[in-house]
């Protein structure tokens, strides 16, 4: 804009413009300065797609081990977990039990999006509250879905959602455009066109029905998941403008970009905790822990 303030000042008005309008979202995308509060915490969540705990990747025990031990260490009150991971027979490959033994947990919920030979993937809330009501939405035709479960905080009834929209399905193959601008290239790239087009007609049509949920919810809420989308985006919106409206952790009191996945040097922000009025954040984080190049944990706290 600047520049063309000077070399002709018409074009610079457009762009001007475009600014203009635009400036307001650039707090969901990215924050100045770190904003967390020192006010004491009542309790912690953390949200992370923890990629079946690494068991269908090389070296899968120690990369169990250490997610189960980074989730531990940070102590968290509530933990939603985005494509789980338990096994048929729980002492071959813990991971669930473990980390309810590990956090003292009062109840661990779990709903199955995908099998394996040799266990189950899905949804899984691990919490120190009690439970007290569960639903759960797998969607058709994927291994993605929501759930929520209802636990009482403070003698209260609170209603905790954890969400997995639709992936996006993109392997290496589908962005390895080493050999230049070819004809395989051309295609990889209308390809992968072909699957974001894909995945963000699913996810409006998934968040929709979230938000139903939402709007008649009778309780206050907590929020995570993995959008598998932008904050810019149709399904951050509609979630973000639900019922009473609920708040981005990140918007309040994030830092830098916030980024919780990776993907050709490319950073992202699609995993997110949100809530209701009445709980109030007081520091969110990104913790710089990622298992196969994957997502990064997010973690939130509150006060009540």
């Amino acid at each position: 804009m600047l520049v063309w303030l000077f070399v002709n000042f018409k074009v610079a008005i457009p762009i001007a413009v475009v600014a203009f309008v635009g400036f307001k979202f650039v707090s969901h995308e990215y924050s100045f300065r770190d904003k967390s509060l020192d006010d004491k915490a009542d309790f912690r969540v953390m949200s992370y797609n923890v990629k079946c705990f690494g068991i269908l990747d090389k070296n899968s025990n120690l990369l169990r081990e250490k997610v189960l031990e980074t989730i531990s260490a940070t102590d968290p009150d509530i933990v939603c977990l985005q494509e789980a991971y338990w096994a048929n027979k729980p002492a071959d490959f813990p991971t669930l039990d473990v980390l309810s033994k590990n956090l003292k947990a009062k109840s661990v919920q779990k709903v199955r999006l995908n099998n394996f030979n040799y266990g189950t993937g899905g949804l899984a809330v691990v919490t120190r509250y009690k439970v007290i009501n569960q639903y759960s939405h797998p969607f058709d035709s994927t291994a993605n879905g929501f759930m929520y479960v209802d636990i009482l905080m403070n003698e209260d009834t609170v209603r905790l959602y954890n969400c997995h929209l639709q992936s996006i399905m993109i392997s290496n193959s589908d962005v390895d455009m080493s050999n230049g601008f070819n004809r395989e290239n051309k295609d990889k790239a209308m390809n992968l066109y072909s699957k974001f087009s894909e995945a963000s007609a699913h996810r409006a049509v998934q968040v929709d029905t979230l938000v139903a949920t939402l709007d008649t919810c009778p309780y206050p809420v907590l929020l995570c998941g993995d959008f598998n989308d932008v904050p810019l985006s149709y399904a951050c919106f509609q979630v973000l403008a639900s019922g009473e409206r609920l708040h981005d952790t990140f918007m309040e009191r994030g830092d830098g970009s916030g980024r919780t996945f990776s993907v050709m040097g490319v950073d992202f922000r699609i995993d997110y905790i949100m809530h209701s009025n009445l709980f109030k954040c007081l520091r969110h984080k990104v913790l710089e822990f990622n298992i196969a190049n994957d997502h990064y944990p997010v973690v939130a706290e509150f006060m009540w």
